[in-house]
């Protein structure tokens, strides 16, 4: 398959369109007018994880924290009713896009959005010279761990015997991903 031609921002566009949906970057304006709903958002996933996970709510810093470069690699998902369905926090480290944290709404998991994201932020990457990404996720994170190792990601340690240190290269993940899409899975 040739892949030069996609316009892959176009491809994740128009999917989410076709669903009812539109991703967006989380600019600092973005945050500042919505803080409140990001926070009930994100609070109200890390609340259903809190037993699995030990996850505790954030606090109001934590969503207003401007991390390095944060405003050009997160990404939110809206519904038409501009309700927030999915969010990710990214940042750079040194030369690598960092991976803070991604939440997917119960109402909406299933539909495809960690995917049509991950296609997005690594085009974005791309698009900005970086060629890496890499995050932690809980060594339980089962259904997360298998997504982005199908996405192409790949396990690199284990930190504090609690959770797996994970490395991407931003193209071969696109691709991937990208085909993952169109054949539905």
């Amino acid at each position: 398959m040739n892949l030069q031609k996609v316009d892959f921002h176009s491809f994740v566009d128009v999917n989410l369109a076709e669903k009812g949906f539109t991703i967006e970057h989380i600019t600092k304006d973005l945050m500042d007018s919505r803080v409140d709903d990001f926070m009930n958002f994100v609070n109200s996933i890390r609340t259903e994880y809190t037993s699995l996970y030990g996850w505790t709510g954030e606090k109001k810093e934590y969503f207003l924290n401007p991390l390095n470069n944060k405003w050009e690699y997160s990404f939110t998902i809206l519904n038409s009713k501009n309700e927030i369905c999915f969010v990710n926090f990214s940042s750079i480290y040194d030369n690598i896009i960092h991976n803070h944290c991604t939440y997917a709404g119960k109402q909406t998991r299933g539909l495809g959005f960690a995917k049509l994201h991950m296609v997005k932020l690594c085009q974005a990457g791309l698009d900005s010279g970086f060629t890496h990404q890499e995050g932690y996720w809980p060594m339980n994170n089962n259904r997360s761990i298998i997504l982005f190792l199908n996405m192409g990601w790949q396990i690199e340690n284990i930190r504090n015997e609690k959770d797996l240190f994970m490395k991407a290269d931003l193209q071969k993940v696109r691709d991937k991903t990208y085909e993952l899409v169109l054949a539905n899975k």
